[in-house]
């Protein structure tokens, strides 16, 4: 018997495949959206069905046009269909192809190649239209948040969390340097098929400054200073990571309490994250105490 989504998922390959083609579908999984893995006549193809609150949270004009550049320049996996209005795309799959995870991430082999292609990325002359600033992102989701004590009554350290978010709003020199970014790096983001590299879903990609991307891959990945190190001087021998802590650990503080709003606005639209929120905020008040404690900021 057919449920909602599987009538969705059949008018999507109805549209977009040739008629009569066989047909098999299960789900992937996913934290912004739902995915789905599609066998259309033993090919294979990733299928992205959008979340709640996404066409408010994501400008689905720039992810599409990102990541059509993103495929053309090599970085990206290839994308068979793209709707912007809808926020549905289908992707091929890569057979054989390795997502990286955090148990895996750690190897040196892949740290490496994660390294040296996201310093291609970051000096390669794509250009995006659009420009990703964690604090205009942050102030657009506070105004989608519609209990706004969600949020400053979460716990009791959120003012001081806040009050330091604005402090470093104002420190535009983090800023001064822009290139194209994907500003998403999870581990799940990145996928390996025979030795070649490919960062996938660029929702949130856009112009930034390369630390935020590197920032935001150590944070996801959870890695020790050991293996950030060895990761820098893959990236680029000549970044002082001494030098760049501070920026990173600012960066970091930022993106924890932007995906922190950001799941606060996912409840409040009916879907769970269990203690996500919870995580990501508590990390930031540890991470800001680091930044005061050893006089970065």
């Amino acid at each position: 018997m057919f449920n909602d989504y599987d009538e969705k998922i059949l008018s999507i390959i109805e549209e977009v495949f040739p008629k009569n083609s066989k047909v098999k579908y299960s789900i992937l999984g996913g934290m912004t959206n739902k995915n789905y893995l599609l066998n259309i006549n033993n090919e294979k193809y990733v299928l992205r069905l959008p979340g709640a609150m996404t066409s408010h949270l994501i400008s689905r004009n720039n992810e599409m046009n990102n990541s059509i550049l993103m495929s053309q320049y090599g970085f990206n996996v290839e994308t068979v269909y793209f709707n912007p209005d809808s926020g549905i795309k289908i992707t091929k799959f890569l057979n054989g192809g390795t997502n990286l995870t955090h148990d895996n991430i750690i190897q040196l082999d892949y740290l490496s190649l994660v390294a040296m292609n996201l310093f291609k990325l970051h000096n390669c002359n794509a250009k995006f239209d659009n420009n990703f600033n964690v604090f205009d992102t942050f102030y657009h989701y506070f105004d989608l948040l519609k209990d706004k004590n969600k949020f400053f009554y979460f716990n009791s350290n959120i003012k001081d969390i806040y009050n330091f978010f604005v402090k470093l709003s104002n420190k535009h020199e983090l800023y001064q340097v822009t290139c194209p970014c994907h500003n998403d790096l999870v581990p799940e983001n990145i996928l390996i098929n025979k030795n070649k590299l490919f960062f996938i879903d660029w929702e949130y990609s856009g112009m930034n400054t390369p630390l935020f991307d590197i920032a935001a891959f150590f944070l996801e990945s959870r890695l020790s200073i050991d293996k950030q190190k060895y990761f820098m001087l893959h990236y680029d021998p000549n970044l002082n990571f001494e030098k760049s802590h501070a920026e990173i650990l600012i960066h970091q503080f930022t993106q924890d309490v932007l995906w922190f709003l950001w799941t606060l606005i996912k409840e409040e639209n009916n879907e769970s994250f269990e203690d996500y929120a919870t995580i990501r905020i508590n990390r930031s008040y540890k991470i800001m105490n680091e930044l005061i404690n050893n006089e970065f900021i």
